[in-house]
């Protein structure tokens, strides 16, 4: 009750703060659909400002010698290695790096915990928890966000119109609606495509098929 009494809890406020900041980032970085993204980006976030809390009140508080936290550095360095094991490559798409961060926070909780800072431990796996279970729909919906595409392709006559289908339905791609026009400077028919791409599946990949079509003068995503 005492140490809960004496507690600094603008601490808390730092792991919150440093929560939020990396969920900014990891926000932007899901929405392009890297594989590092909103919640990978609040653990490692949290992790590092779990440790820096440690490191600095185990100087100010017991006037420890900075050469105590190479031990705690080597863990953390140590731990590195095995969360990189748990990173694979899963067709084009690389997972577990959600996962090799939490392997590295937890390292950082444990030597928070073991320096006798429980509270900072527990509020970092709680904020982890929520991270990793409360975030989960949100990252879905992000991912889904950043496979969306509008495709713009010139063809050269309508009947052309079905191969591109066809083949988009082959490669696994969702059509979610389409619009044909007629240019009349280029004088070709011209589709727009609103398509959702599956997780395993790049752009790169479905413009490269498209264009290998005869008939398929050009195409450009948006």
């Amino acid at each position: 009750m005492t140490d809960l009494m004496n507690f600094d809890y603008i601490l808390i406020l730092r792991l919150v703060v440093a929560a939020i900041c990396g969920g900014l980032v990891g926000w932007e970085r899901g929405g392009a659909n890297h594989e590092a993204g909103l919640r990978t980006h609040i653990i490692v976030c949290l992790g590092s400002a779990s440790i820096m809390i440690v490191s600095q009140c185990l100087v100010i508080q017991y006037n420890i010698n900075q050469e105590i936290m190479r031990m705690g550095a080597q863990i953390v360095s140590g731990i590195g290695f095995l969360g990189a094991g748990s990173i694979i490559m899963d067709g084009n798409r690389i997972r577990g790096i959600t996962t090799a961060a939490g392997l590295w926070t937890t390292a950082c909780v444990g030597i928070a915990i073991g320096a006798g800072y429980y509270i900072i431990g527990f509020v970092v796996v709680i904020l982890m928890v929520f991270t990793m279970f409360g975030l989960r729909s949100v990252t879905l919906k992000l991912r889904l966000r950043s496979m969306q595409y509008t495709l713009k392709i010139q063809i050269s006559e309508k009947d052309i119109i079905k191969t591109v289908l066809n083949q988009l339905l082959a490669l696994g791609v969702a059509v979610n609606s389409i619009k044909t026009n007629y240019d009349q400077k280029s004088g070709l028919e011209v589709v727009l495509l609103e398509v959702t791409l599956s997780q395993d599946l790049t752009i790169d990949k479905v413009i490269c098929n498209l264009g290998s079509i005869d008939g398929v003068s050009q195409v450009i995503p948006g």
